[in-house]
This record gives structure tokens, sequence and C-alpha cells, in this order.
């Protein structure tokens, strides 16, 4: 799936510092680290991330334009509710407009636009495929922040190209909208998702080859929906949505 990184981003230019508060909080948020009603504090995110207070709060109101902090008088800013029904809906859009960018791609793409699509599937192969720098213990990440950052916008090069190559501009702005609400390196580590990714892909590419609109869609739709089923069991494991 598709990485929070906008499709206006220059490949290659880092993002300002409050955007990268904004993206860090948005993954804890939406892999469960953060939880519902947690309060936020700028000064202590600050500390933890290494950063001045002033881009924490920067990144705590554009969370909150985004429904995922709300700020309560006098008391901060607090991490928003997020039910299950939720997660479902938000992957469910996702799922919906990628596959209909997927199949009008699956028209319009000509051998040269196809040949960039691989180009780009081969760059999240080859990074799904490099040896991690160290070995995976019970407490490690399998591949070190940077890694994972590096296959996160691999994969959202792919994606980004495929669905302008729909030609639908503003489905596209509305696929990076509602990506915001999903959490790009939460997957990066994952055995299971590279192992989809790779095939998703592959099944991808060979219904582009061939024209083959409704195929495109369906796998599109598969790889997303994949994604929510890797999430959605991960906050069932830690409890993300137990009763207190």
């Amino acid at each position: 799936m598709s990485s929070a990184v906008p499709d206006t981003a220059v490949p290659g230019d880092a993002p300002a510092l409050p955007e990268r508060v904004v993206l860090q909080l948005r993954e804890r948020i939406l892999s469960g680290v953060l939880r519902p009603g947690t309060f936020l504090r700028p000064d202590r995110l600050a500390v933890e991330l290494g950063v001045s207070p002033t881009p924490v709060r920067e990144a705590l109101q554009a969370l909150r334009a985004d429904d995922m902090v709300r700020a309560l008088p006098r008391r901060g800013f607090v991490v928003a509710p997020l039910d299950r029904g939720d997660v479902v809906d938000l992957f469910a859009v996702q799922a919906h407009l990628t596959g209909e960018l997927a199949a009008r791609a699956a028209v319009a793409l000509d051998a040269g636009g196809l040949a960039v699509l691989r180009g780009l599937a081969a760059e999240v192969d080859a990074l799904i495929a490099a040896p991690p720098d160290f070995e995976r213990s019970s407490s490690a990440p399998l591949r070190l922040p940077g890694d994972d950052l590096a296959l996160a916008e691999a994969e959202h090069r792919f994606h980004a190209a495929l669905n302008r190559a729909g030609g639908a501009r503003k489905l596209a702005w509305l696929v990076g909208r509602a990506a915001h609400y999903l959490p790009p390196r939460f997957y990066t580590d994952r055995e299971a998702w590279r192992t989809a990714t790779v095939d998703a892909h592959r099944r991808l590419l060979a219904a582009l080859a061939a024209g083959d609109a409704d195929t495109a869609r369906a796998a599109m739709g598969s790889h997303v929906l994949d994604g929510r089923d890797l999430l959605v069991a991960h906050l069932e494991a830690v409890g993300f949505w137990d009763e207190t």
C-alpha cells in the first residue's frame, strides 16, 4: 500500500521538521503505540523526539486537522478515538479509489509508462530482498529505521506513479488524503507484508501489461486490504480495542 508522503513531494527532498514529526506521531497512533485518550505533552514529546517544542506543537495542530488528535481546553492534546469500524472504513475507501485508478491506468498506460512502473517495482523488490543490517531479536526491528523509510518511500513512489497513470488528478489527490490515515512504515518489517507486496506488484504489472482493467482493479484492492488485515490483527493482538 502507498505511504503517507504527499504526491507533491519532490523525490529526494527531506520533509520539513514538523512534517517529520507528524509522520512519526501518526505512525505511533495508527500502529497502536499511542492509544485513544492518551495525552500528548509537547515538551515531553520534544525531548523524546530530539526536537524543540515548536515543531511538535505544529505537528499536533496538523494532526488535529486530520481528526487524529483533539485539543481539550486548558488540558492540551489527546489522541482521538479510533475504533475498528474506522480502520475498516479507511481501508475500504483507499481500496476503492486505488482500484479505480489502477483500472484506468490499465487502459491509459503506454509502453514507456509501463516500463517506469516496472522499474519502480524493481526498486521495491530489491529493498525487500536486501539482507537486514543486523540480526533480528525479540526487541529489535528487522531493519534499521533508515531502511524502513527507504522501503516505505520506494513503495510510495510505485503507487504514486500508478495513481498518476490513471489520469484522474482529483482521484489521485483523494488517495493521498486517505493515505494520511494509514501507517506507511508499520508494514516494512513484516514478512507477510513483504511477501504479499512482491506478489501484488507482479499481478498488478501483468494486468497493466495486458490492459485488463478489471484484474488491475481487483489486484490493487486486494493489495490494500491485505494491509488492512495485517493492521487490524496487530491492533487486536496488542489489545488496542480492549475495554478498560
